[in-house]
């Protein structure tokens, strides 16, 4: 059976706008964690709303359909919320499906490497890509999002599968991503191996802070989802 932890941590600005939702049906569970800009109570809201359309959705139709199906959510309230979202479908026997829109992510921990699956649709990334300014320019620019679940559409919708011999698939928020190091994620992967709720307790209370511009401490929400599934025999 297909094991499961998640954790939200609220950061030092309230309410949390990050959210999340697992869902099992038999063999195979999907997963979501979205994450949105800001604070409004309209992108709250939704983040309560979003990660179970994204999970029964892609249990029935597909992670691309829950994605473009939680984007037009977006459209019932006054001015559309931002908001990024990462989906997972994992099921014995197959490669885990991961389906995004903006910069949450999907990792994949192989028991010796944690690699990165996704890539962030940010305007820094595409500085990255497509060249023309320095590096470090571009690193400036990756709060920046260029696309969010409002955008959702079967073109800006991004895919790929892990392999099934990757065990573990971790959804995070940015607030995880940005804000523990890789050396910290590996060593708390060896750590909690077999242990999906115990790794994701520890990734979201090993979020740093860091200082604002007017020298306050700053922590954005993290939010984690771990899927463990069994190795084969």
């Amino acid at each position: 059976m297909i094991r499961t932890g998640h954790a939200t941590r609220e950061g030092t600005e309230t309410p949390c706008a990050d959210g999340a939702h697992i869902h099992r049906r038999d063999n195979r569970v999907t997963a979501a964690v979205v994450d949105g800009a800001g604070h409004h109570p309209d992108v709250v809201d939704l983040a309560r709303h979003a990660p179970s359309v994204i999970t029964l959705v892609g249990m029935a139709m597909g992670g691309l359909v829950g994605l473009i199906t939680a984007g037009r959510m977006t459209g019932a309230y006054g001015r559309p919320p931002h908001m990024s979202a990462v989906y997972a479908s994992m099921e014995p026997g197959h490669p885990t499906g991961i389906h995004w829109i903006g910069d949450c992510r999907a990792y994949g921990w192989d028991g010796q490497t944690l690699t990165q699956w996704s890539t962030d649709q940010t305007m820094g990334q595409w500085l990255r890509w497509n060249g023309g300014v320095p590096v470090e320019i571009a690193a400036t620019q990756d709060n920046w999002a260029r696309l969010g679940l409002s955008q959702a559409t079967e073109v800006t919708c991004r895919q790929v599968e892990i392999p099934e011999d990757v065990p573990m698939v971790l959804l995070v928020s940015d607030g995880v991503s940005d804000q523990v190091t890789q050396e910290t994620w590996q060593a708390l992967c060896r750590e909690h191996p077999e242990d999906p709720q115990a790794l994701a307790d520890a990734l979201v209370a090993a979020a740093e802070g860091e200082e604002d511009d007017s020298g306050e401490l700053y922590r954005d929400d993290t939010t984690v989802i771990v899927l463990l599934r069994p190795l084969a025999t």
